[in-house]
């Protein structure tokens, strides 16, 4: 618990620290001009750095979602063994994947991973008998990923959790308006074409 809360105040501290850092190094250092237009502050020697509205809300929303990873992670491991994303894999094929299995690419594609971590992941699923791998029967080159029974009963036995600890740490902390706005705005920066 002490480790949390220290995360939750080192966190919250280097998101205020560089904005901190900036305005008293700028007292001592090379005189800088901000444009606001741009939100970079430009250094007569070429240097230029994010302006600290950018940067508190850059590391904010990079260091919260590292943070809820985390957390929501450890409580997985804790409580039943498995990390987030072997949950996500188990989640993708019990859930949302048609006969409970899908083709790995697929499942890369889902799952916020890399092509070589799903493989890694899987492999490791596939040892504690969460998963099976079995050949694409439509080409032969291809390999699918099914969850077993012994898969689903994990991810059934975990989702509770999962569920009350994503309340805990972050849905309860937001009224519907800012959910909708956490919603949009991360819509908007994960749109490529945007």
């Amino acid at each position: 618990m002490r480790a949390q809360a220290y995360n939750k105040v080192l966190a919250h501290a280097s998101t205020l620290l560089y904005a901190d850092t900036m305005s008293s190094v700028q007292r001592w250092q090379v005189p800088a001009e901000h444009n606001e237009k741009s939100g970079v502050v430009h250094r007569p020697d070429g240097l230029k750095y994010l302006s600290p509205l950018r940067a508190s809300a850059f590391l904010g929303l990079v260091r919260a979602g590292d943070a809820l990873a985390r957390d929501l992670s450890a409580t997985l491991e804790r409580e039943h063994g498995i990390s987030l994303n072997a949950f996500e894999v188990l989640l993708f094929l019990a859930v949302f994947a048609p006969d409970g299995q899908l083709r790995i690419s697929d499942l890369a594609q889902y799952a916020p991973l890399s092509q070589s971590r799903v493989s890694r992941l899987v492999s490791e699923l596939e040892t504690r008998g969460l998963v099976k791998r079995r050949r694409n029967e439509d080409d032969g080159r291809g390999v699918r990923v099914a969850v077993t029974e012994s898969g689903v009963d994990k991810f059934r036995a975990a989702q509770e959790t999962h569920l009350e600890d994503l309340d805990r740490r972050m849905f309860s902390r937001l009224d519907a308006k800012e959910l909708q706005q956490l919603a949009d705005i991360t819509n908007k920066i994960l749109d490529n074409e945007g």
